[in-house]
Protein backbone atom coordinates (compact mmCIF):
# COMPACT_ATOMS: atom_id res chain seq x y z
CA UNK A 1 0.00 0.00 0.00
CA UNK A 2 1.16 3.52 -0.75
CA UNK A 3 1.55 6.34 1.70
CA UNK A 4 -0.46 8.88 -0.30
CA UNK A 5 -4.21 8.86 -0.66
CA UNK A 6 -7.37 10.76 -1.46
CA UNK A 7 -10.83 10.27 0.03
CA UNK A 8 -13.88 11.92 -1.52
CA UNK A 9 -17.46 12.08 -0.30
CA UNK A 10 -20.37 13.83 -2.04
CA UNK A 11 -23.59 14.53 -0.18
CA UNK A 12 -26.80 16.04 -1.48
CA UNK A 13 -28.08 18.59 1.02
CA UNK A 14 -31.59 19.91 1.69
CA UNK A 15 -30.20 23.44 1.75
CA UNK A 16 -28.27 25.33 -0.89
CA UNK A 17 -24.58 24.48 -0.78
CA UNK A 18 -23.50 28.10 -0.99
CA UNK A 19 -25.01 28.62 2.49
CA UNK A 20 -22.69 25.98 3.96
CA UNK A 21 -19.76 27.47 2.04
CA UNK A 22 -20.62 30.84 3.56
CA UNK A 23 -20.96 29.28 7.02
CA UNK A 24 -17.43 27.84 6.96
CA UNK A 25 -16.08 31.01 5.34
CA UNK A 26 -17.67 33.67 7.57
CA UNK A 27 -19.23 31.95 10.59
CA UNK A 28 -17.13 28.92 11.55
CA UNK A 29 -17.16 30.13 15.16
CA UNK A 30 -20.87 29.18 15.29
CA UNK A 31 -20.14 25.54 14.41
CA UNK A 32 -19.66 24.36 17.99
CA UNK A 33 -23.17 25.54 18.94
CA UNK A 34 -24.69 23.75 15.93
CA UNK A 35 -22.66 20.55 16.34
CA UNK A 36 -21.40 20.43 19.94
CA UNK A 37 -20.81 16.67 19.90
CA UNK A 38 -18.33 17.05 17.03
CA UNK A 39 -16.76 20.51 17.37
CA UNK A 40 -15.97 21.94 20.79
CA UNK A 41 -14.05 25.10 19.90
CA UNK A 42 -12.93 27.35 17.05
CA UNK A 43 -10.33 30.12 17.17
CA UNK A 44 -8.98 32.62 14.66
CA UNK A 45 -5.21 33.12 15.16
CA UNK A 46 -4.17 35.25 12.18
CA UNK A 47 -5.94 37.12 9.40
CA UNK A 48 -9.68 37.69 9.05
CA UNK A 49 -12.59 35.32 8.72
CA UNK A 50 -13.40 34.79 5.07
CA UNK A 51 -9.88 35.55 3.82
CA UNK A 52 -7.29 33.26 2.27
CA UNK A 53 -4.21 32.86 4.42
CA UNK A 54 -6.09 33.09 7.70
CA UNK A 55 -4.89 30.70 10.40
CA UNK A 56 -7.56 28.97 12.46
CA UNK A 57 -7.76 26.16 14.95
CA UNK A 58 -10.46 23.70 15.87
CA UNK A 59 -11.05 21.36 18.75
CA UNK A 60 -13.11 18.38 17.66
CA UNK A 61 -14.11 14.93 18.87
CA UNK A 62 -12.43 12.07 16.98
CA UNK A 63 -12.11 8.53 18.25
CA UNK A 64 -13.93 9.52 21.41
CA UNK A 65 -11.26 12.07 22.34
CA UNK A 66 -10.95 15.80 21.94
CA UNK A 67 -8.36 16.60 19.26
CA UNK A 68 -6.79 19.82 18.02
CA UNK A 69 -6.01 21.03 14.50
CA UNK A 70 -4.44 24.27 13.31
CA UNK A 71 -5.03 25.12 9.66
CA UNK A 72 -4.25 27.70 7.02
CA UNK A 73 -7.27 28.47 4.83
CA UNK A 74 -7.51 28.93 1.08
CA UNK A 75 -10.88 30.28 -0.04
CA UNK A 76 -12.04 30.27 -3.66
CA UNK A 77 -15.42 32.00 -3.90
CA UNK A 78 -15.71 31.41 -7.66
CA UNK A 79 -15.55 27.64 -7.09
CA UNK A 80 -17.37 27.84 -3.73
CA UNK A 81 -14.51 25.93 -2.10
CA UNK A 82 -12.49 26.19 1.08
CA UNK A 83 -9.27 24.26 1.60
CA UNK A 84 -8.05 23.61 5.13
CA UNK A 85 -4.29 22.91 5.13
CA UNK A 86 -3.35 21.15 8.38
CA UNK A 87 -0.19 22.68 9.86
CA UNK A 88 -0.34 21.59 13.51
CA UNK A 89 -2.22 19.20 15.76
CA UNK A 90 -3.39 15.62 15.97
CA UNK A 91 -3.55 14.89 12.24
CA UNK A 92 0.03 16.15 11.83
CA UNK A 93 1.14 13.48 14.30
CA UNK A 94 -0.10 10.80 11.87
CA UNK A 95 0.21 12.38 8.45
CA UNK A 96 3.13 14.08 6.73
CA UNK A 97 0.63 16.32 4.97
CA UNK A 98 -3.13 16.73 4.86
CA UNK A 99 -5.58 19.05 3.19
CA UNK A 100 -9.35 18.92 3.44
CA UNK A 101 -11.40 20.75 0.84
CA UNK A 102 -15.11 21.52 1.05
CA UNK A 103 -16.78 22.40 -2.27
CA UNK A 104 -20.37 23.44 -2.90
CA UNK A 105 -22.09 22.79 -6.24
CA UNK A 106 -25.80 23.50 -6.11
CA UNK A 107 -27.17 21.30 -3.33
CA UNK A 108 -24.15 18.98 -3.50
CA UNK A 109 -21.33 19.26 -0.98
CA UNK A 110 -18.04 17.48 -1.58
CA UNK A 111 -15.39 16.77 1.03
CA UNK A 112 -11.98 15.85 -0.40
CA UNK A 113 -9.19 14.72 1.90
CA UNK A 114 -5.70 14.48 0.37
CA UNK A 115 -3.05 13.06 2.66
CA UNK A 116 0.36 11.45 2.98
CA UNK A 117 0.85 9.05 5.87
CA UNK A 118 4.02 9.11 7.94
CA UNK A 119 4.33 5.34 7.55
CA UNK A 120 2.37 2.35 6.25
CA UNK A 121 1.02 1.48 9.71
CA UNK A 122 -1.07 4.67 9.84
CA UNK A 123 -4.71 4.10 8.83
CA UNK A 124 -6.48 6.04 6.12
CA UNK A 125 -8.34 9.01 7.69
CA UNK A 126 -11.78 7.48 7.22
CA UNK A 127 -12.74 8.57 10.75
CA UNK A 128 -12.06 12.19 9.77
CA UNK A 129 -14.17 11.79 6.62
CA UNK A 130 -17.02 10.39 8.72
CA UNK A 131 -16.68 13.35 11.09
CA UNK A 132 -16.90 15.87 8.23
CA UNK A 133 -19.98 14.14 6.77
CA UNK A 134 -21.68 14.14 10.17
CA UNK A 135 -20.78 17.79 10.62
CA UNK A 136 -22.61 18.76 7.41
CA UNK A 137 -25.65 16.78 8.54
CA UNK A 138 -25.62 18.67 11.86
CA UNK A 139 -25.32 22.07 10.13
CA UNK A 140 -27.91 21.39 7.43
CA UNK A 141 -31.07 22.00 9.55
CA UNK A 142 -29.74 25.44 10.54
CA UNK A 143 -29.61 26.51 6.87
CA UNK A 144 -32.72 24.89 5.32
CA UNK A 145 -35.19 27.49 4.08
CA UNK A 146 -32.72 30.37 4.02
Amino acid sequence: MGLKGKLVSQIEMKCAGHLLHEHFKSNPHKTSTMSPNKVTNFALHEGQLGHTGSVVSWKFILGGKERHAKQVLHIDDSKKSITFNFVEGYMNELYKSMTVTLTADGNWMTWTIVYEKLNENIPEPIDLLELTIGLLKDLEPHHVGK
